[in-house]
């Protein structure tokens, strides 16, 4: 493909601008990309031809940035080397400027393998100038229906975009990603056979309650979240697919750990959801050629990312940091809370700006009323963010008792008040929505720098220093 003026100039316009940042002492990647598509909106068909090793993607709905961060560390232990935008710019501007850092002046790229985290919505213009070599398909949840619309369109968007040539990593137990699978020859399946946690009936919303095939109401012997489970149509034959990768032996403790054949794997990670984001970095990693024992090593030295069951510690003692954004995963979160057997203090930071999305109707689809269940272990829960108010009344209709419900706007005293009096047995997790997140996490580590404490991350990177 013959590179353009427009290439070049915006290549350099890009570079120039990502140098300024790098100057300037600020991080991203979204404001060189998206100057650089203003000047050739086909930039990414240009730096894409220059991975020869392949691109690997990573999309869906709940997982993306953990199952990428576990590939990548994951390939990393083989000695890979690999364009990535780590920093979760997952729309078609963060993605062309991740790919133009890894571009050099002269237009070569630093290395010939990309892993990429790509937005539901932005698959379909990142396929149409570049074709993966692989894709993980993680699994399909009702998303910030202001934005991405209804959720059959965005399975049919990201199935109708993805090429014949791609190789599909599929989540088997989602029957919304298990479709894509019908009429698609190079696909590799994982899937779970059982967690402790997997039921033979189940209470929950699920997206998939109707055949993608033939429209029947699915039948399942056995569920293990959402719609995840061992699924079937009696009406057209449609099923759960036979995994290539299945997890067995499923445990948890302060971690997880799972044999898949005859090898045993682990991962820092909480909660039975993460079992399916190490299961497809494992299964994607074993498509690239990575041998298991260096597979079992990148996902058990994973440090979990920013705001992904991150854990800091503080003197009052440990807190645990993770994303919630749709009832699924907040579900999947609550779930993972109410597995530790401690005493519980929560704060819950709600936000309803763009890149949380506007509607906040979906905290009514949370099962909060699990959480009324074990309302003698929960201490305190703070409600904190612009709809600090709305979920508080959530709360209270789910049977929280009030004097156990506290508002704070304030992010710094709301931290304050989730610590306030707190015993040395009770565990303590903040769940914000994404613009909640990051300022959280700077006063996180603003109050451990003032202790002289650390997070996970802060330890993980001072080991590798001294190897």
């Amino acid at each position: 493909m013959k590179r353009t003026w427009r290439f070049w100039a915006a290549l350099w316009v890009g570079k120039l601008i990502t140098l300024g940042l790098q100057i300037s002492g600020k991080k991203g990647t979204t404001l060189p990309g998206k100057i650089a598509q203003g000047v050739e909106p086909e930039i990414l068909k240009h730096l894409g031809i220059a991975y020869t090793e392949g691109i690997v993607i990573v999309t869906g709905t709940n997982g993306k940035t953990t199952t990428a961060n576990l590939l990548a560390s994951i390939l990393r232990e083989a000695g890979k080397s690999f364009a990535f935008n780590q920093a979760g710019a997952n729309l078609v501007t963060g993605i062309s400027g991740a790919l133009i850092q890894n571009t050099r002046w002269s237009g070569s790229s630093r290395t010939k393998l990309a892993l990429l985290e790509v937005d539901e919505a932005t698959v379909p213009k990142f396929c149409a100038q570049v074709t993966p070599s692989l894709a993980i398909v993680t699994n399909f949840f009702r998303d910030q229906l202001d934005r991405y619309g209804e959720l059959d369109t965005t399975v049919r968007m990201v199935r109708e975009s993805l090429s014949s040539d791609t190789v599909l990593i599929l989540n088997a137990d989602d029957p919304l990603v298990a479709q894509f699978g019908s009429n698609h020859s190079r696909t590799c399946f994982y899937g779970v056979e059982s967690t402790p946690d997997s039921r033979k009936e189940s209470q929950e919303t699920r997206e998939a309650k109707f055949c993608p095939v033939c429209g029947r109401e699915l039948g399942y012997s056995l569920f293990h979240y959402g719609q995840l489970g061992v699924f079937y149509c009696e009406g057209c034959g449609f099923k759960r697919p036979e995994p290539e990768v299945l997890a067995q032996n499923v445990f948890s403790d302060e971690g997880l750990r799972f044999r898949v054949g005859t090898a045993t794997f682990s991962t820092a990670l909480q909660g039975y959801y993460n079992l399916y984001n190490a299961l497809a970095a494992l299964t994607a990693a074993r498509q690239i050629g990575v041998a298991d024992p260096l597979i079992e090593k990148g996902l058990r030295e994973f440090v979990p990312q920013a705001g992904r069951m991150e854990r800091f510690y503080l003197p009052e003692g440990e807190i645990t940091l993770t994303l919630v954004k749709n009832p699924t995963g907040f579900n999947q979160v609550i779930q993972t809370m109410l597995s530790v057997d401690k005493p519980l203090r929560i704060l819950i930071g709600i936000n309803d700006l763009a890149a949380d999305g506007r509607d906040i109707s979906w905290l009514w689809d949370v099962n909060f009323e699990c959480l009324e269940a074990q309302a003698e272990r929960i201490q305190q829960v703070v409600c904190s963010g612009l709809r600090a108010e709305d979920m508080a009344l959530r709360l209270k209709y789910a049977g929280i008792p009030e004097e156990k419900l506290t508002l704070e706007h304030t992010l710094t005293a709301a931290l304050s008040l989730v610590q306030r009096d707190r015993q040395g047995n009770e565990a303590a997790f903040i769940l914000p929505t994404y613009t909640l997140l990051f300022p959280l996490r700077e006063i996180l580590e603003e109050r451990m720098k003032t202790a002289g404490s650390s997070s996970l991350r802060d330890n993980k990177r001072r080991e590798e220093a001294r190897t």
